[in-house]
């Protein structure tokens, strides 16, 4: 009983932390005078359902794919902060400071690329900020989580160049494993993931009813797993 009572307080400690960020953001953005992110964040979280396909490879099967413009790796700094013209998007995680945060960056050091990898060591600090959206990790393995590309860049096949670069990091040569989930409707960041080499195993399903959120693990639907198949055929590029 005093377990379960601990998990309804841990849980609702989450939804009110969320709900206090939001109501920051929302008068960041109303300053600012952008309202079409305030609408569709409330939408959300009154009534929604998304799915997120889980996508999972080895380290050593990870195939490397050139970008059509050359890149540079580097550590996120502080001056990059909406650099690639996102608004308020993963402002929270940013000031958060969790590591390991990345940019692809072009010539003259301008950056046109994010992301987050997570290892275990950020594990817990991961499931304090987002809740429970991820499954356990091992020490050989990683999350890849904030994954933006700046919009006039995109098509360049940035995103899978860079998540090559990163995963192949001196520090990293003792992962065997990485996972990423991406929401079943973004097409793009499917094809370049699939690219890379990472294939589907499970559906994350997140429901949301009235600002409360329910984190489902699902087994991986047979036709999810066929459309993905499906991400290089001629059609659909």
């Amino acid at each position: 009983m005093i377990k379960l009572w601990l998990q309804i307080y841990f849980n609702y400690q989450i939804i009110l932390k969320d709900l206090l960020n939001r109501i920051k953001i929302v008068f960041s953005l109303l300053k600012i005078g952008s309202f079409k992110p305030i609408i569709e964040s409330i939408s959300t979280r009154l009534y929604s359902t998304k799915n997120f396909v889980g996508l999972e490879v080895k380290i050593n099967q990870l195939k490397n794919l050139d970008s059509k413009i050359n890149i540079t790796i580097r550590p996120f700094e502080q001056s990059d902060i909406n650099s690639l013209k996102e608004g308020q998007r993963h402002i929270r995680l940013v000031e958060k400071k969790i590591p390991d945060c990345y940019v692809a960056a072009i010539q003259n050091n301008v950056p046109v690329y994010r992301q987050w990898l997570f290892t275990q060591e950020q594990f817990e600090a991961i499931i304090d900020y987002f809740g429970q959206i991820f499954p356990e990790i091992g020490k050989d393995e990683a999350i890849i989580e904030g994954v933006f590309t700046h919009l006039d860049y995109r098509g360049l096949r940035i995103m899978p160049n860079a998540i090559y670069q990163i995963l192949n990091q001196n520090h990293y040569s003792h992962l065997k494993r990485a996972i990423a989930f991406v929401e079943q409707n973004n097409v793009g960041s499917l094809k370049g993931f699939y690219r890379l080499g990472f294939e589907p195993y499970i559906l994350r399903q997140e429901k949301w009813l009235f600002f409360a959120r329910k984190i489902s693990f699902i087994p991986l639907p047979s036709e999810i797993h066929e459309s993905y198949l499906q991400l290089n055929s001629p059609a659909s590029n």
